[in-house]
């Protein structure tokens, strides 16, 4: 791609609201008892992702594909590396490996700024979330395998929060180094999505889940745990933790984008 700096987040949600959805299906994938939660517009190839953090979880890094646990795969996917300090998230192609090290072995695909809003919160734990126009990504390689950063009626992710996050970056935005103190992780494979049309007459009302902020039921198959080290660390099993969060859809998509636009004009 020879733009390495992706529009900033709030500007795309507003072109939505200008856009035809009328063919656009959002897909959602609930990790409820992870305290994260996904969805995915596969007509505007917009990506939104929010996930509960008490304030030490300063980084992360993410893989997610529309089915299989998205780890061990090579050059299938993208993933991101989320910067809470610098408020940006990093893509590269995915290298395959258990390990945070994708960034110093494959290729830097892009930069977003300014990426990351306040969502509230849930059971007392403060949520974060981001939105972003996946397209470039997606279309950044033409070979059957690449997948970039989409889901549908399932949804597989690969996930590491980390503690102690630290960044370095080259001029033009991609990662010179990235180590951390702690991380938690969620590892998920064939999680059921739910769907709907965001023009739906059910979206109308508060009443359907996929429209509103009412929960999911609790998502299976999924795995989590804590473990320490740099990066390249990783872990395995455990029991799951956060509290639940909520899972708004297309509507709220649109409204959360518009109160992150508000903030960053106080700002």
């Amino acid at each position: 791609m020879t733009n390495r700096f992706f529009a900033a987040t709030a500007a795309f949600v507003a072109t939505m609201m200008t856009a035809s959805v009328a063919q656009a299906t959002i897909f959602q994938t609930d990790y409820h008892a992870a305290g994260v939660w996904q969805n995915y517009d596969d007509t505007n190839e917009a990506f939104t992702f929010k996930y509960t953090d008490d304030g030490s979880n300063d980084g992360f890094w993410l893989v997610i594909s529309d089915g299989e646990n998205p780890k061990y795969n090579e050059n299938e996917y993208a993933i991101l590396y989320g910067d809470r300090v610098a408020n940006r998230i990093t893509a590269y192609t995915y290298d395959g490996t258990n390990s945070a090290n994708s960034f110093r072995t494959s290729e830097f695909l892009g930069t977003f700024e300014n990426a990351f809003s306040d969502a509230g919160e849930r059971d007392g734990l403060p949520l974060t979330m981001f939105s972003i126009d996946v397209a470039e990504i997606n279309a950044a390689f033409d070979t059957p395998e690449w997948d970039g950063v989409q889901t549908g009626a399932e949804g597989g992710i690969w996930f590491h929060k980390s503690e102690g996050s630290n960044f370095s970056y080259g001029a033009d935005g991609s990662i010179l180094d990235y180590s951390f103190a702690d991380q938690m992780w969620l590892d998920a494979a064939n999680t059921p999505a739910g769907n709907i049309s965001p023009n739906s007459p059910d979206c109308t009302t508060s009443t359907n889940f996929r429209c509103s902020t009412t929960e999911f039921a609790a998502a299976s198959g999924t795995s989590g745990g804590a473990t320490s080290g740099g990066a390249g660390g990783a872990g395995a099993g455990g029991g799951g933790g956060g509290g639940s969060v909520p899972a708004p859809g297309g509507l709220a998509l649109i409204l959360m984008g518009l109160a992150g636009m508000g903030l960053r004009r106080k700002a």
